[in-house]
């Protein structure tokens, strides 16, 4: 992909008692895009927390708050910042910190 034009990406992140497969992260995926959202599960909320202390990109008038959807037990990062690949890795390192499962639905990606 040329990495000149890049377009935003989600990646989804969510406590779960252990590794999910595509089909499950998929599936979860699905259900969070269609449900309404709540109050934090302690992980997720700490996740939330330490990514905000963060700066996806410091001349970007785009801040996490504009591109987090917060649910009860999970969050979607609507990654819009040119150099997403950084974004990403970082929303995977933190989402691994606190045991969380991270899927990326573009490339189909789940990791925990």
């Amino acid at each position: 992909m040329d990495e000149s034009v890049e377009v935003p990406v989600d990646v989804v992140v969510w406590r779960a008692p252990g590794p999910a497969s595509f089909p499950e992260a998929a599936a979860r995926y699905a259900e969070l895009r269609s449900s309404p959202l709540g109050a934090f599960e302690p992980a997720v909320a700490a996740f939330v927390r330490e990514l905000r202390r963060t700066s996806p990109d410091p001349a970007s008038p785009v801040s996490w708050d504009d591109a987090l959807t917060v649910g009860v037990d999970a969050v979607i990062v609507h990654v819009v910042w040119p150099g997403r690949r950084q974004v990403l890795e970082l929303v995977a390192l933190l989402a691994s910190r606190y045991g969380l499962v991270c899927f990326e639905p573009a490339r189909q990606v789940a990791m925990s």
